[in-house]
């Protein structure tokens, strides 16, 4: 059987774990890392409580404050649970960990910050025909500005497909959506904290789960992603990425020099944007590795 894989990684199974046949909103623990954005956390649990039916509320919803210069605060009581908690060690992969740590829920649902909750977030998930130990959730892009026209027709934050015999899965996790079993998570030994900035730790950690487990699409599941960090912000992104995949390389011996490409719709913004994004991908790869 042949894998065709876009990062070109080929997974070395073990025995795989227990698979959870059933998947319930009240088993789920919302997972958020967050520094300095006081306004993405109440945002999203003031939609969150507007638009989410109870029967869909998770068992707990944990943000965890990896050192915000003025302290995450919740302001009001909310009716789901809610749990604040403070990380020190930097990094969302840290966060996360510490997230999972204290959670109390068979899933983990993660998101970021700057996400935005939709109906479906939760509700997507529940089924009771589960095979696999993790999902990557559909995201959608907010906003209408060429920076976002472009994450969207690039699909910037959907998961390649990776083939393997007849079946296709996604390539990695993005953990602005996804959802992963506990006991999984805990097997792997959680987020790699080596990786200190915001990309390259999801995908690693789908890496080790693929060994011991399957992942899966479930589009069903919605959240919405608002990026309005202009163009400093894309750059500054594109090196983070740069840097993870740097450290992916080292860590897995592949080669994720980026090359460069052409858009998936030609235009003169899209051309350029691309290049940019890959000029930075290059900055960052070049600057990475661990430290």
């Amino acid at each position: 059987m042949t894998l065709l894989s876009t990062l070109g990684y080929a997974p070395k199974k073990k025995s795989p774990i227990p698979v959870k046949e059933f998947i319930n909103a009240n088993e789920i623990s919302i997972v958020i890392p967050v520094k300095n954005n006081q306004f993405g956390i109440s945002r999203f649990l003031h939609i969150f409580e507007e638009i989410t039916p109870k029967e869909f509320y998770p068992l707990e919803i944990i943000i965890i404050d990896n050192n915000s210069g003025l302290p995450i605060e919740i302001s009001r009581n909310y009716p789901v649970k809610l749990r604040l908690s403070k990380c020190k060690p930097v990094g969302p992969a840290s966060a996360r960990n510490k997230g999972v740590e204290i959670s109390k829920g068979q899933w983990i649902l993660f998101t970021d910050s700057d996400c935005i909750p939709t109906e479906s977030s939760i509700s997507g998930y529940c089924r009771t025909d589960n095979k696999v130990i993790a999902y990557a959730g559909g995201i959608e892009i907010v906003s209408n500005d060429i920076l976002s026209k472009y994450y969207r027709t690039q699909e910037t934050l959907i998961p390649p497909e990776a083939k393997y015999a007849e079946t296709v899965r996604p390539d990695y996790l993005v953990t602005a959506n996804c959802l992963i079993q506990k006991s999984a998570i805990d097997f792997v030994g959680g987020f790699d904290s080596n990786f200190k900035q915001a990309g390259g730790e999801d995908i690693d950690i789908a890496f080790r789960l693929l060994e011991i487990g399957e992942l899966d699409y479930q589009f069903n599941s919605v959240t919405r992603h608002e990026f309005d960090d202009g163009v400093a912000g894309f750059v500054k992104r594109f090196k983070r990425y740069g840097r993870g995949n740097k450290q992916l390389a080292i860590k897995y011996n592949l080669d994720l020099l980026p090359t460069f490409f052409f858009p998936k719709k030609i235009s003169f913004f899209n051309v350029l944007l691309a290049v940019i994004q890959f000029l930075a991908m290059r900055y960052g790869y070049a600057k990475g590795g661990i430290k």
